[in-house]
């Protein structure tokens, strides 16, 4: 009988060690990925007073005007698939409005943008079409190493990453500034400092453009959880002479949405880590003491023997 058990015991540990490396570089990889699963319904939420912004109809500037973006975001699913290679596609769409608009009417133009990316890297890839407001995204813009603007990467590092910038239409420099805690989630600060930069012209003048981005990552699903850009778009006129500011203001996560990404990235994480470490250095003590105690009990005579 104590042979019998210990042959068990063998077997259950040669099980749990070759279990412990497939769920370490197995499993994980297929789980880091984002997903396709996206419901359009659900909105990511940010708003802020700028202290200029350009009054369209009317072509003149206001001031001290709440404003309000709302964004939606989808998966290609056929695209994603068709394209293969772990790429996923999302297409995405921010209304920004005045806050004071129940109705949500865009007040300012916006594009819709379509992104192809690494669903674990999150680099971009120049593919499915993607564009932002029929703009093609080309290999030029973002080389090889531009993550999309929505996402990190899972397991993101503490370094610079070049972020895809939908003005400038190509990556800029993101620093890792520190790690931080947002409502009592661990994170990584990054920021994405835009000089100023002329993205096209107006009649004959030319449009600037200049942005200061905040991202609060959660690092293990590369989730941003929180961010604000302070950003500043204004004409030129022919003569050098400044003239129409477009905009100039902060906008971000609003406080629900703070709340309800970290609460998202919390649960994600934890069966993240759940899965790259706790199974993996259970079953791997597991399998140990399961195999040494398997092979005692096959090793020592039994009693009937003696």
């Amino acid at each position: 009988m104590r042979r019998v058990l210990g042959l068990v015991l063998i077997g259950l540990g040669v099980a749990l060690l070759v279990l412990a490396p497939m769920v370490r570089f197995y499993a994980v990889p297929k789980l880091s990925v984002a997903p396709l699963d996206l419901d359009p319904n659900n909105t990511s939420d940010s708003a802020g007073t700028v202290a200029t912004v350009v009054d369209l109809p009317t072509g003149t500037e206001k001031n001290n005007v709440e404003l309000k973006s709302t964004r939606r975001t989808k998966a290609d699913v056929t695209a994603s698939q068709q394209a293969g290679n772990n790429i996923g596609v999302y297409d995405s769409f921010s209304v920004i409005s005045l806050a004071s608009d129940p109705t949500g009417k865009p007040y300012l133009p916006a594009s819709p943008e379509r992104y192809a990316f690494d669903r674990t890297t999150a680099i971009m890839a120049a593919t499915a079409g993607a564009n932002v407001g029929g703009v093609p995204i080309t290999d030029a813009m973002i080389g090889t190493d531009t993550v999309m603007p929505l996402k990190f990467p899972f397991n993101a590092q503490k370094k610079t990453y070049s972020v895809f910038d939908t003005s400038i239409m190509k990556g800029a420099p993101a620093d890792f500034l520190g790690e931080e805690a947002v409502q009592g989630l661990n994170t990584y600060k990054y920021e994405q400092k835009i000089p100023d930069t002329v993205i096209g012209k107006q009649g004959s003048a030319d449009v600037h453009y200049q942005n200061d981005t905040l991202f609060w990552v959660e690092p293990v699903t590369g989730q941003v959880v929180n961010g604000y850009s302070i950003a500043k778009q204004w004409l030129t006129n022919p003569d050098g002479s400044a003239g129409l500011v477009l905009l100039d203001g902060k906008i971000g996560f609003t406080p629900q949405e703070v709340t309800d990404s970290v609460n998202q990235a919390k649960t994600n994480s934890s069966k993240l880590n759940m899965v790259s470490s706790v199974l993996p250095v259970a079953s791997l003590v597991l399998g140990i003491l399961a195999l040494v105690g398997g092979i005692l009990l096959v090793r020592r005579p039994d009693a009937s023997t003696l």
